[in-house]
């Protein structure tokens, strides 16, 4: 494991999380949602680097969380599998959010298609992810 690794990416992840909450705030949805699912995957990667593995790169975490889950410990598995649920919901965003959104013949940009539900909801799922790989961390 390389701790200074494992601490430039939570760094990143508060700075992420911390950007996301201003633009939530500014109503900018489509750019919260993708810097909240950013937050998700830089938190993620550090609980992934900090377990020995390498983070993916396809944006999808959650697929190398299971696979670690698999053989961790009972209480890591639990916690591993919290995370990958929100993962699950959290990575969509990374690459939707920056694209345009094909709705029925429609080619809508991010910024017509995302709701301040959406991106409250991606908001409050990367607070939980950053709080879960700090605990794990710890």
């Amino acid at each position: 494991m390389d701790s200074k690794e494992v601490a430039a990416y939570l760094e990143t992840a508060e700075e992420q999380l911390k950007d996301a909450e201003m633009v939530f705030k500014g109503g900018r949805h489509a750019l919260c949602a993708f810097l909240s699912a950013s937050s998700a995957e830089s938190a993620t990667s550090a609980l992934i680097i900090s377990l020995g593995a390498k983070p993916s790169r396809r944006h999808r975490n959650s697929l190398v969380l299971y696979k670690l889950a698999l053989s961790a410990s009972p209480k890591l598995q639990q916690g591993l599998k919290e995370m990958i649920e929100f993962m699950k919901a959290l990575e969509p965003h990374i690459t939707r959010a920056r694209y345009p959104i094909l709705r029925g013949l429609d080619l809508l940009p991010p910024s017509k298609f995302y709701t301040r539900e959406i991106a409250e909801r991606a908001l409050a799922q990367a607070r939980e992810v950053l709080e879960k790989a700090k605990l794990l961390l710890s």
